[in-house]
């Protein structure tokens, strides 16, 4: 097919002998690096659509390519480390939110209370009045309920 360039973007002319249609659009290595530069910043699809000037229908076609899919893979994962990085600079820093949000996100710790299933419920409620005033204090400081009882919990 004979490669045309518009104004706007490089096309492709139907076959000779087709029934016309519209002209492909052609993806160029110019429109694979700014994929990867939004994909990056952490833009949708349809976001890059957008910014490039095609339909979303084109953009799902094109992300079907292998150098495109992989262009927006590699630019979500360039845009997750700067970020990251910057993130993990601050905790480090002594930044104290920045430490908290590490934690909350990349070391999967939460501040969420545990929603206990009512059968466990009650077998908490039977251990701990088996316990004696000096065992719930222990269990209260941190230790697990089964140190506490001597391996018997």
């Amino acid at each position: 097919m004979a490669k045309q360039k518009s104004s706007w973007r490089e096309t492709e002319k139907p076959p000779k002998g087709s029934r016309g249609g519209r002209p492909k659009i052609v993806i160029t290595p110019r429109d694979i690096g700014q994929i990867e530069q939004y994909a990056a910043i952490g833009l949708t699809q349809e976001e890059i659509s957008h910014m490039l000037g095609i339909g979303t229908k084109t953009m799902q076609n094109w992300v079907k390519n292998d150098e495109v899919l992989a262009a927006v893979k590699r630019g979500k994962s360039m845009g997750l480390t700067t970020v990251g990085k910057a993130l993990f600079d601050k905790a480090q820093g002594g930044d104290v939110t920045a430490q908290i949000w590490y934690e909350k996100t990349r070391g999967k710790r939460t501040d969420r209370v545990e929603v206990v299933q009512e059968d466990q419920s009650r077998a908490l409620t039977q251990l701990i009045a088996t316990m004696d005033p000096d065992q719930l204090i222990r269990v209260a400081n941190g230790e697990s309920p089964a140190e506490v009882m001597g391996g018997n919990a």
